[in-house]
């Protein structure tokens, strides 16, 4: 008993058909994946060395050269933030600037930008600035002293938070 032809070979060869799309699709989302898991990254780390400018050897210029360069490492600088006033504390000096508020809730940021710019001035080095606000300060006033800071050729601001510590008593 013969049986009839098939219904694939029934049909014209000169006929289009449709690619199946699917173990493709399958295989790239299964190896994509895959791959990005196995894919190495690098990391890379850099370390900042200055070597020293003058050849080495006894001499007697180390000292002058020493002190130079204790001169030239900047001082930290500390804007705190209060509800009240403005305080600038510089690393090495005792003295703390205070910059009081004109009226109530109105804060004195031309005093602020003016020794600020001083600070600039005597500290050319130094890029950074330590922000340490109160947190009853507004959010406002923090700005504006941040880009008072930054206009002022002070482009690192480094915020520092205040902690608070509480004791049991015994």
């Amino acid at each position: 008993m013969a049986y009839g032809p098939s219904q694939n070979r029934s049909r014209s060869q000169n006929e289009t058909r449709e690619p199946n799309l699917i173990p493709i699709m399958n295989l790239f989302i299964v190896i994509i994946p895959m791959l990005m898991t196995i894919m190495v990254t690098v990391h890379l780390a850099m370390i900042e060395i200055t070597l020293p400018s003058e050849s080495a050897g006894g001499g007697g210029g180390d000292d002058v050269a020493q002190e130079e360069q204790i001169e030239d490492i900047p001082k930290i600088i500390t804007l705190a933030l209060f509800p009240d006033r403005f305080e600038i504390k510089v690393e090495g000096i005792d003295d703390v600037l205070k910059i009081s508020q004109l009226s109530y809730g109105v804060y004195d940021y031309f005093s602020l930008d003016k020794n600020i710019a001083r600070l600039k001035e005597d500290n050319e080095n130094q890029g950074t600035i330590e922000l340490l606000p109160d947190p009853s300060v507004k959010f406002d006033t923090m700005l504006r002293a941040i880009d008072i800071c930054k206009s002022n050729n002070f482009p690192n601001i480094k915020y520092l938070t205040s902690s608070t510590k509480y004791y049991k008593a015994k």
